[in-house]
């Protein structure tokens, strides 16, 4: 979590992807947004892919993919599948309680502390080292001058509200194993960073120069060729080209 790997577009396994029905023009046309946590070794949102069965028959799932490098320096694809729904039974009540809201929780296994949270893209429960997280807050905590207390509540997987000194702002702190260093911080309260999680700020229709990807409203994305676009994406397309036009002409 503290170290993260960029990646050139040209190292992007084009051949790897094609097999999940993920082709070079999907790529290229992917959201600005998207494409930067490709490159940079994070995972994309959820992505629909389209495999091959024995029979031939073509089966789609959906999975989140990123980048990891190799120890020769060559690139491979990492794959954080989706699940319809989350497998939580190994948990407590009260546990299953903190994932579903978007929490972190610390567990110990095999005499190893780990901190587990479920990725609501996925469905999945992720689990990182301790260590990895902590390191990091001890960082930011000492950077930033903020007392022991509120430390220790954001290493026990609680939200810690930091208020100015100087005026009635508040930033909220706490761990979240999406972020690239394991922590995320807003400006507001702990509420404010709890809705924030679930915010998907990807616009319904992206537009690149082959065709289409389509965010629905888990933040999901699928694509669709300029060939098979329906009227209804034709008509969104004409309305952003239009919209555009307008920018550039009021921007001279």
């Amino acid at each position: 979590m503290v170290y993260t790997d960029k990646f050139d577009e040209s190292e992007i396994p084009f051949e790897a992807l094609d097999k999940f029905g993920i082709t070079q023009e999907m790529i290229d046309d992917l959201p600005g947004q998207v494409m930067l946590l490709l490159t940079t070794g994070q995972y994309t949102p959820v992505l629909l892919l389209q495999t091959s069965n024995e029979e031939g028959q073509t089966v789609e799932t959906k999975a989140r993919i990123s980048l990891v490098r190799n120890t020769d320096g060559s690139v491979s694809l990492r794959f954080a599948p989706y699940w319809e729904s989350a497998d939580l039974e190994e948990f407590s009540i009260e546990e299953q309680q903190k994932l579903m809201n978007g929490l972190v929780i610390m567990r110990e296994e095999d005499t190893h502390l780990y901190y587990a949270q479920l990725d609501t893209m996925t469905n999945q429960v992720m689990r990182v080292p301790v260590e990895l997280i902590q390191h990091n807050i001890d960082s930011f905590f000492q950077k930033g001058h903020i007392d022991e207390t509120n430390k220790q509540n954001v290493k026990n997987g609680q939200l810690a509200e930091i208020r100015s000194t100087s005026s009635s702002d508040i930033v909220t702190v706490g761990i979240d194993l999406n972020e690239v260093d394991g922590l995320r911080i807003v400006n507001g309260d702990a509420a404010i960073w709890k809705e924030e999680a679930y915010i998907s700020d990807m616009p319904e229709y992206n537009f690149g120069f082959y065709g289409c990807w389509l965010s629905d409203q888990n933040g999901h994305l699928s694509y669709i060729p300029e060939e098979k676009y329906t009227e209804e994406i034709q008509s969104e397309l004409e309305r952003t080209a239009g919209q555009n036009a307008v920018r550039s002409q009021l921007s001279r």
